[in-house]
């Protein structure tokens, strides 16, 4: 069993709404692992930010990672805000992304927090989004 797990995400558009990509870094101990997805359908900012959540949270379920801790981290202020239960989320698009990613969290054994950090802090997940997007 690893001690903390951190792994940074982070979602991409562009234009906006328009394509998108995602992000994951994760840093397990001493091994890292980098996953960039591209979106299938013309998304905002906003979805492509939980999509990349949801990978993450896929992730740590299909590595069976078990940690003491599992600390994720965004530059997604509404993000964070929302699956911490900090706003409510009342956009309709967004909404089953949420239910989703909340589902997908009561299955992960290890205590997950989602914290929010600077957008300069995020540059690989950053740009493994950006990367996705690309043809």
């Amino acid at each position: 069993m690893s001690s903390i797990v951190k792994i940074f995400i982070d979602g991409a558009c562009q234009p906006n709404p328009g394509a998108g990509g995602v992000g994951v870094h994760i840093i397990l101990n001493e091994s890292e692992e980098k996953h960039s997805k591209p979106l299938d359908n013309i998304v905002t900012n906003n979805i492509a930010e939980y999509e990349a959540l949801i990978l993450a949270l896929k992730l740590i379920l299909y590595n069976n990672i078990d940690a003491e801790e599992v600390q994720i981290f965004s530059d997604s202020k509404l993000i964070c805000m929302q699956f911490n239960n900090q706003w409510k989320c009342k956009d309709k698009k967004l909404l089953p992304l949420l239910k989703i990613a909340n589902k997908l969290k009561s299955q992960i054994k290890s205590p997950l927090k989602l914290n929010l950090i600077p957008r300069e802090e995020n540059s690989i997940a950053d740009r493994l989004a950006k990367e996705a997007i690309l043809p």
